[in-house]
């Protein structure tokens, strides 16, 4: 899985998710603005064999009952919740140890479900596929996804068979997350089947970005007519991402290219626009 906020972006893609100035360097014949707006509108896929960037490998470490992943905060592995660092996507987190291959993770925030991980390592103890269940939409529906690692190194002794360094190798995205795109002039809007997402005027004040629980809003710029950036600020006004989406001279595919977080990690994918 992707942290909740890029898995929003790649979600809202969403949820994920969330981009420090940008350059994006283009090969696109500038259309019409009238061509342009038609080509942007419609619904757009996410062609997860085609993500690359900056992706860090994931670090399980999971002993005696504490279960931790990367930097975040360790949690008892008890089925209990219990408090974590709040980043405004989780602020609760229950860890249960289901077998030597299966660890159940339910995170919340405010009290309600955000997000459910079941970590499925397979038999020969090489592959890590995460279920994902996110509960974040505004209409309340699941939508899953699941992203499969493959171990890097040896497995850490004496610890659960999940604890070691992995490397993302796929990712399945639901249908539902699929981005719907509307351009009319200077108004922009980028939602998913959930209700994810925004309505913007382009060149305006930053807008709610619904059914983000961190309480992101969304500003949209467009730099030519092939190009719509989305720059995300976070509660405190500061930047937390910037998202662009660039029009291929084909008209059926978008280049999109985020920058995310305090590292500025960058990601690339692209979308295929589907025939209705």
């Amino acid at each position: 899985m992707i942290r909740p906020k890029e898995n929003c972006r790649i979600a809202r893609v969403a949820c994920g998710a969330r981009i420090i100035a940008l350059a994006v360097l283009s090969i696109g014949v500038v259309a019409s603005a009238e061509t342009t707006d038609e080509a942007f509108t419609g619904r757009w896929r996410i062609d997860t064999a085609s993500i690359t960037g900056d992706i860090k490998p994931t670090v399980f470490r999971v002993r005696d009952g504490v279960f931790r992943r990367d930097d975040n905060r360790a949690v008892k592995a008890d089925g209990r919740l219990h408090p974590v660092s709040s980043d405004g996507y989780v602020d609760e987190q229950s860890i249960s140890i289901e077998s030597d291959h299966v660890i159940k993770e339910i995170d919340k925030v405010r009290g309600k479900l955000a997000y459910t991980v079941d970590y499925v390592l397979s038999p020969d103890g090489d592959t890590l596929t995460w279920h994902v269940a996110s509960y974040t939409g505004p209409d309340g529906q699941v939508v899953r996804g699941e992203t499969v690692q493959r171990r890097i190194g040896s497995p850490s002794k004496g610890a659960h068979l999940i604890s070691g360094t992995w490397k993302r190798v796929g990712v399945t995205a639901d249908s539902r997350q699929d981005m719907i795109l509307k351009l009319h002039g200077n108004r922009f809007s980028s939602r998913t089947d959930s209700g994810s997402g925004f309505d913007a005027i382009i060149g305006g004040d930053p807008v709610k970005f619904d059914g983000d629980n961190s309480g992101v809003r969304a500003q949209i710029t467009s730099p030519r007519p092939d190009l719509i950036v989305e720059t995300d600020l976070s509660a405190r006004g500061t930047v937390d991402d910037v998202f662009s989406l660039e029009l291929m001279p084909d008209q059926k595919t978008i280049r999109a290219t985020g920058v995310y977080g305090p590292e500025k990690r960058s990601t690339t994918f692209y979308l295929h626009k589907l025939v209705e």
